[in-house]
This record gives C-alpha cells, structure tokens and sequence, in this order.
C-alpha cells in the first residue's frame, strides 16, 4: 500500500473521531468532512511516496539478479536456461541505465519489486519439482507454464528496458535541440561580425 493513502485514511480517521465524538457533529457533515480530507491528504502526503536513488536498495537488486542467474546453473531445460540469462542481462542493463539516469527509479523499483522475488520463486519451486521422480498433474501442469510465465517476465523486463532507452533517446534529442539554438545563435553572431567587417 502507498504511504500516501495511509497517511490519508490515518488523518481521516482522526477528524472523524475528533469530529463524532468530542465536537459532537453532524454524521453526514462529518463524513463529507473526512472525505474531502482523504482526498485532501492524498495530494498533501503525494511526496511520500517519491522513491529516490539508493546504492542498498541497487545493491539489493543486483543480489536478486545474480540469485536469477544462478539458476542456469541448476535448471535443465535449455530453453529455461537461455530465458533465465534473458531475464538476468536485461535486469542487468537495466541496473546500469539506472546509474547513469537515477532520475528513473520509481518505474524500475515498482517493476524490480515485484518481478525480481516472483521469478525467484517460481524458479525455486521448479527446481523443487525437477527433482521430483513421480509428478501430479498439478505438478506438471506448473513445469508446462513456467516457460509462459518466464517469457512473460522477460517481456515486462524488456519493455522496463525500451522505457529506459526511450527515455534516453528524448534526452539525447532535448540536448540536440539545445546544441542546435546555441549553434544557430553563435553562427548569427558570426555572420553579424563578418558583415560588420
């Protein structure tokens, strides 16, 4: 849950004790009260739940990555293995991007947090149920879907990746855009001394 909703309905939560119970106001004025605070404390607290730039929380990340990684190691499907390497050299360059532009991290922390510890996971139980000599149908109902829900990590993966390099391709034509207006004023400049000449 964002800290900003929490921090709302606590606040909320609050007037209306303070509004019911000891002012002794109206229900419906009390309850119109409290929602426009909520909503109110939404905007109010919005900074909260900013995310910056941490090297731990990186840190962290890289330890998940290289836990991913690990796991071509004990996996013995092939194409598992080459979908576990995808996965962990995109999540890789992402990590890197990241550095150069820590501007971006909410997008990436809100993907990392969620992705990174689910494809553990699944990869944890798959290796679980390799080992397994006779399998349910359940079972092998999970091992058949694991290379769907590998490939659709990676597409989520992959789409946090072309963000990252969008983003950097609007920077790149923002500083072209500035290069060209102080190139076309300095070569107006230079046309005015030679004509001045």
């Amino acid at each position: 849950m964002k800290k900003r909703y929490l921090y709302s309905a606590v606040v909320s939560s609050l007037l209306f004790i303070v509004l019911v119970l000891f002012l002794n106001f109206n229900i419906f004025i009390s309850i119109l009260l409290v929602a426009v605070t909520y909503l109110g404390g939404i905007f109010l607290f919005k900074e909260k739940d900013v995310r910056k730039y941490d090297p731990n929380i990186i840190m962290h990340y890289c330890y998940l990555i290289s836990k991913i990684d690990n796991y071509t190691n004990l996996v013995k499907n092939k194409k598992l293995c080459k979908d576990i390497k995808d996965v962990s050299t995109k999540a890789e360059r992402i990590i890197i991007m990241l550095e150069q532009k820590p501007d971006k991290v909410t997008q990436i922390y809100d993907g990392f947090d969620y992705f990174l510890p689910f494809t553990i996971r699944i990869l944890e139980q798959y290796v679980s149920l390799e080992q397994v000599e006779k399998k349910n149908k359940a079972e092998i109902k999970f091992i058949d879907e694991i290379n769907e829900t590998l490939d659709y990590i990676e597409k989520e993966i992959d789409k946090m990746l072309e963000n990252m390099n969008y983003t950097k391709m609007l920077d790149i034509n923002a500083s072209i855009e500035v290069f060209r207006k102080h190139s076309d004023k300095l070569e107006q400049k230079i046309l005015n001394r030679e004509e001045g000449k």
